[in-house]
């Protein structure tokens, strides 16, 4: 089976997971993207919209619009510095919370599945190999 089939089979036993969670139906619209600015987000404790940019390696204006929409989707807040009303942190709302904690929730029943088809030998390798191919991905940002 070619590599694209296997990935498309993938994607689609995960779609099914993702569909299958009722409380993920009200965050259908949560693309990819968005939801990797919120994990990135919540790993930089309320950062700027400019430390937020860099560590998703795009420019400030294109983090704006992503923070504006993810605002106006209730996933995001924006809380003004007291002591310099220039500086903005980005804060996760409680829904910004829960899409992340139930992406989560997919993942470990994704993963769990992948443990049940593989021997523990054959998953420690999977899980080494995983580990190389999203740390080198993360690097890249899809360039």
């Amino acid at each position: 089976m070619p590599a694209q089939l296997s990935f498309e089979k993938v994607d689609k036993y995960y779609q099914k997971i993702l569909t299958k969670n009722k409380k993920l139906e009200k965050y259908a619209d949560v693309s990819f993207s968005s939801f990797s600015y919120l994990m990135v987000v919540r790993s930089l404790s309320n950062p700027t919209i400019s430390k937020l940019a860099s560590a998703m390696d795009v420019k400030k204006p294109s983090a704006s619009n992503m923070v504006r929409k993810l605002v106006d989707m209730g996933l995001l807040e924006i809380e003004r510095s007291v002591s310099d009303k220039r500086v903005c942190k980005l804060i996760l709302s409680a829904e910004g919370n829960e899409v992340i904690e139930l992406g989560r929730s997919a993942d470990d029943l994704f993963f769990g599945k992948i443990a049940e088809i593989l021997d523990d030998n054959e998953f420690e390798v999977f899980a080494g190999l995983w580990e190389k191919i999203t740390s080198n991905l993360e690097g890249d940002r899809g360039k």
